[in-house]
């Protein structure tokens, strides 16, 4: 999970933009407490998405409190306390982040390479933690990560992006699912494959220029080539607000929720920040595409006149 699923807080009313606030500073603790103070420097709001899925499925309520950490010592902020929910919240990111330094280390260069060898000996300690507790999610991160690996690699074989997003989201759908059972397992399924399947593609969105420039993989300049236009990406867009219905079915399927203000968050991410995230990625290629053609115009050799 890369950062890309958050609400769009100027639609959230303040109570629920408190809770929110405080659900991310809630699992910010536990991941200190349960993974070491080194995860905390990982946390990203998309786990507190994950956080917020499992405890309405659970049906936990979670008590917030105000408390202070290191990061805000003079002032003490609202904060969901433990929970088993956010626990595994905490260890699912250990896991996904050190998998995914393993991941850059194997098939990245340059900054993003030396940034996983400058961190990976933080999180190795965070990671042998969470995979006591959760060898099998281990083993399945690990092995849709190497499949994942394998199908980019044979682009030939596996040539279509919703090939490779449909992996990625039977990645999340075990990290959404683990230890869930019944209704509640299948509806976090839904959730965690359909979020996961839309990450990846827009992740790979964000990536297209710095890919395109540096020659790496990107499942779009397969299906663009070099020079997408601008209805390339507007489709696109569209598309990926398409694929956030099957994530709309299955938040759907909740019948009840500890604290109304979990409903109105997940609602919000689902129907107003992700169709935000893609429009704005979305947007920032296609002014990126003007400039360069822009520029191609700027530098044409003007015909001599007679």
């Amino acid at each position: 999970m890369l950062g890309y699923v958050r609400t769009d807080r100027a639609e959230l009313r303040v109570r629920e933009d408190v809770f929110y606030r405080a659900l991310y500073c809630g699992l910010c603790h536990r991941m200190g407490k349960c993974t070491g103070n080194c995860s905390r420097m990982t946390l990203n709001y998309d786990f507190v998405f994950l956080a917020a899925v499992r405890l309405s499925l659970t049906g936990e309520a979670p008590t917030v409190k105000k408390q202070r950490c290191f990061l805000h010592p003079f002032r003490s902020r609202p904060t969901v306390q433990a929970c088993k929910s956010l626990d595994y919240c905490a260890d699912a990111s250990a896991l996904l982040v050190y998998h995914k330094l393993l991941d850059d280390l194997h098939d990245e260069k340059g900054l993003k390479k030396a940034r996983a060898v400058l961190v990976r000996p933080w999180m190795l300690s965070a990671y042998r933690r969470a995979k006591c507790r959760y060898p099998a999610l281990d083993a399945a991160i690990k092995e849709h990560l190497q499949k994942l690996s394998q199908y980019e690699a044979e682009t030939t074989a596996f040539g279509g992006a919703d090939e490779l997003a449909a992996q990625f989201g039977r990645l999340m759908e075990a990290v959404f699912a683990e230890g869930l059972e019944g209704s509640e397992a299948r509806i976090a399924a839904v959730l965690g494959r359909a979020t996961g399947h839309w990450i990846y593609l827009i992740d790979a969105a964000d990536d297209f220029e710095e890919d395109r420039k540096r020659g790496r993989f990107n499942p779009y300049l397969r299906l663009f080539g070099t020079a997408p236009t601008e209805a390339d990406w507007e489709n696109l867009r569209l598309a990926l607000t398409a694929l956030l219905c099957e994530a709309e079915k299955g938040f759907a399927l909740i019948d009840s929720y500890p604290v109304p203000e979990l409903k109105e968050i997940l609602s919000n991410i689902l129907y107003l920040g992700l169709p935000a995230t893609a429009k704005r990625i979305t947007q920032k290629n296609t002014c990126a595409h003007c400039k360069k053609e822009t520029k191609n115009d700027d530098n044409t050799v003007p015909h001599n006149r007679t």
